[in-house]
């Protein structure tokens, strides 16, 4: 049986899970002053982390950048639950961040696409290049 030619990860339905929250940090005028928004009550680290990874998309979905790309973001509370910490910033703001934080040097980021990848070393004999 022959695919609808996408991927399969195209198929899926977007994950619009927390808009409402990205868009209530948005509305509440979060964007851009390095306060950060906590989402509360979450009862396990896998489920916080699930909501930070939706809170990202959604994010990116409304066009800003959001901070909460390392589960760093995920804090213990004393009464056993986790809340997901994240802050908004403007695309320009967020560019502007890293430039700085690289001094223009895209040889300093963690990830570089312009960079080529490493030359093979092993043929597909498996002999040494």
């Amino acid at each position: 049986m022959a695919m609808a030619g996408r991927h399969p990860a195209g198929m899926r339905p977007r994950d619009e899970r927390a808009h409402p929250v990205v868009q209530h940090a948005i509305d509440q005028g979060y964007v851009g002053t390095d306060r950060p928004y906590p989402v509360r009550g979450f009862p396990t680290w896998q489920i916080a982390n699930e909501a930070r990874k939706s809170i990202n998309n959604a994010a990116r979905h409304l066009g800003v950048a959001c901070s909460s790309r390392s589960a760093d973001h995920i804090i213990a509370e004393p009464d056993g639950t986790f809340t997901v910490h994240f802050r908004l910033y403007a695309k320009n703001q967020a560019r502007a961040y890293i430039a700085s934080q690289t001094g223009g040097d895209p040889s300093k980021l963690a990830y570089n696409p312009f960079r080529r990848a490493s030359k093979r070393v092993i043929g597909d004999d498996g002999n040494v290049l």
